[in-house]
């Protein structure tokens, strides 16, 4: 086991709290109620989200699973499906972060912060707001914004340069119902493939506009082993030289120079994917993730790691260092 505290950097939240707070009393719009299988709330402009069982919101199943697992803490995130609407706006973003803080000083770790997308001069405001509360080391940020510029967009620029000025954190996370749902022939694999494929997308339009360029030493984190981007870099690479992937002359010479630029987190499942990135960006830009409490996330991704192979240097940095290292607030 290791030495020290073991972090898992991707691990989803409802806040019991929050839906307590809307089955008395509706907010923007949200609602919530209890259902035999578990808490539903009703997102407007989106219907129901489905059944929230108790991993996600009770604090007696989430303490077994982490004595279970080996993982002594997590930074809590919370589940974009009670978030992504045009309809949220920024009221219900600081309601969500009163209570994802809540949740985070009741369970003695940090969490990420969620801002409204409609604008990006607002969302850097909101973010630097967010950042000044202790109980926040970071952002979670749709990759499918549902309102406002897309992130690779020059109007989404503001959050950027905030977050790279303060060395913020931003975890990019696809949506359950991103663009990949269009593709009618994923039938029911779109959270098998679909999500994978909405990361790489947008993680791809990031580097072609040039945001790494305009924004150098912006903290990002791409969930689920960063999609298939890793694994087919020099494909895209090959797009950029005949210009069919092609948004701007990038300060290097090909979109593959980017990848170290990102750090990756463990939910690609397997210790060969693991040891995979950690030999194209190096161990200290893998982070363990988990994708709690849902079914397709890893039961165990501490012995994942152990299964990847890397030293005992290389694996006590994924399961803690550099978790430690980027999320750690200034004193």
């Amino acid at each position: 086991m290791s030495r020290t505290e073991v972090l898992d950097t991707h691990a989803h939240i409802v806040p019991r709290s929050l839906l307590i707070a809307l089955e008395k009393t509706a907010s923007a719009g949200f609602s919530a109620r209890r259902t035999d299988s578990g808490w539903v709330v009703a997102v407007p402009g989106a219907g129901d989200t489905r059944p929230i069982g108790a991993r996600m919101t009770e604090a007696g199943p989430r303490a077994a699973w982490l004595s279970d697992t080996g993982v002594t803490r997590q930074i809590l995130s919370p589940w974009l499906d009670v978030l992504a609407t045009p309809a949220a706006g920024r009221d219900w973003a600081r309601t969500v972060n009163d209570a994802m803080a809540e949740s985070a000083a009741e369970q003695g770790t940090v969490a990420l912060a969620s801002v409204d997308t409609d604008d990006g001069d607002r969302a850097a405001d909101d973010l630097l707001e967010a950042w000044k509360r202790p109980e926040f080391a970071g952002l979670l940020l749709n990759t499918d914004p549902p309102s406002g510029p897309a992130l690779h967009e020059p109007a989404f620029d503001p959050l950027w340069t905030v977050a790279a000025s303060e060395g913020i954190p931003v975890v990019l996370h696809p949506p359950t119902c991103g663009p990949s749902g269009d593709l009618t022939s994923l039938g029911t694999m779109g959270n098998v493939h679909g999500r994978l494929i909405d990361n790489t997308v947008a993680v791809t339009k990031l580097i072609l506009a040039g945001v790494l360029d305009r924004h150098p030493g912006l903290p990002l984190v791409l969930v689920h082993g960063g999609g298939f981007l890793p694994y087919q870099a020099h494909r895209l690479d090959g797009g950029y030289r005949t210009k069919e992937a092609f948004a701007v002359t990038l300060d290097r010479e090909r979109p593959s120079a980017y990848l170290g630029d990102f750090r990756y987190d463990t939910v690609g499942l397997s210790g060969p994917s693991i040891a995979f990135l950690a030999g194209l960006v190096g161990a200290d830009r893998v982070l363990l993730g988990s994708d709690f409490p849902f079914a397709l996330g890893d039961p165990q991704p501490v012995r994942t790691v152990r299964d990847s192979g890397l030293d005992d240097v290389a694996v006590e940095k994924v399961l803690h260092g550099n978790a430690d290292t980027l999320f750690r607030r200034p004193a």
